[in-house]
């Protein structure tokens, strides 16, 4: 199996929170860790609401636009990123709903709080053209404060678990 497959890597995911998991989720710092972060993805959520980015996305994606959660935006995500989700209370899909789109995407949306860097912050011509600038440069800022904690946790957990990818 393919190091990069999705599925590899949601396995990988799943055996990482099964053996660390508890451990993780009672290591103070990073509780607080993972709080912020989910406030920070929760306030980009609720902006990207409000300026009409999530409007766009959905209309772009049911009506055959070039979507960008495409086939292989799912290949971008790890397992610690996976790992990540799972410590935020999610659950990761056995196979996608659509083989033609990104593996976490549904008809509600991404299945991911986490989110791969790419996928928090790109933004198509599209939006750009759509959405008045200095409302995305506000979206950006937001999000990047959520992918700077993201880091962080990404950082943390792979200190904490010894995490060497050479050896999955």
């Amino acid at each position: 199996m393919d190091k990069s497959d999705v599925s590899h890597q949601i396995v990988l995911a799943y055996q990482l929170y099964q053996e660390f998991g508890q451990t993780l989720l009672q290591d103070e710092k990073l509780q607080a860790l993972l709080l912020r972060l989910d406030q920070q993805i929760e306030a980009a959520h609720k902006e990207m609401l409000a300026i009409g980015v999530v409007k766009e996305c959905a209309d772009c994606a049911a009506n055959g636009d070039e979507t960008c959660c495409g086939k292989r935006t799912g290949y971008k995500c790890d397992s610690i990123l996976l790992l990540i989700n799972l410590l935020l209370g999610k659950s990761l899909p056995i196979k996608p709903q659509d083989h033609h789109f990104c593996y976490f995407l549904t008809k509600e949306g991404c299945l991911l709080s986490a989110r791969h860097v790419i996928c928090v912050n790109y933004l198509c011509q599209r939006l750009r053209k759509n959405i008045p600038h200095e409302r995305l440069i506000r979206l950006q800022v937001i999000a990047g404060e959520e992918l700077n904690t993201l880091f962080v946790v990404e950082e943390y957990i792979k200190k904490k678990i010894e995490f060497n990818s050479i050896n999955l």
